[in-house]
């Protein structure tokens, strides 16, 4: 069973469709997929316990990372122009086992901020609303 080191990961956008790395990413998270249920629970059911069924549908999440945020790199500039134009746009991550493997996924809504301290650089903390889901290896 391998451990495989966040060193190497690389997070692109695509730009004019170009696959682009996005750069100066220090963290990143998936916030998790879930399968969606309804509550079954009807007036005769036995027992205390509520019963739950399936959908038919997974809720994709969303796709978090932190930054040194650059004004003036082409993909920190992709990402903020989904601010001012809002469009769906295809992401992927390479990991950095033997394969290496890349999940990609589309995103359809961005969440961006940005700050500055003293004694740090400027960062920014994006939050990527994923439609559909997170492809991933099976």
């Amino acid at each position: 069973m391998a451990k495989l080191k966040v060193k190497g990961t690389v997070i692109k956008c695509t730009i004019a469709t170009v696959l682009t790395a996005i750069g100066q990413i220090t963290e990143f998270s998936h916030s998790g997929a879930e399968s969606e249920t309804y509550d079954a629970t009807t007036i005769d059911t036995s027992g205390a316990g509520k019963e739950y069924s399936q959908t038919g549908y997974t809720e994709g999440g969303t796709f978090d990372f932190s930054m040194f945020y650059d004004v003036d790199l082409a993909a920190h500039q992709a990402l903020t122009d989904l601010l001012t134009t809002p469009a769906d746009m295809v992401y992927n991550i390479t990991f950095t086992d033997a394969t290496p493997t890349t999940s990609a996924f589309t995103g359809a809504g961005l969440t961006f901020g940005f700050t500055g301290a003293m004694n740090d650089g400027l960062k920014a903390d994006v939050s990527i609303k994923l439609t559909g889901l997170l492809a991933y290896s099976t």
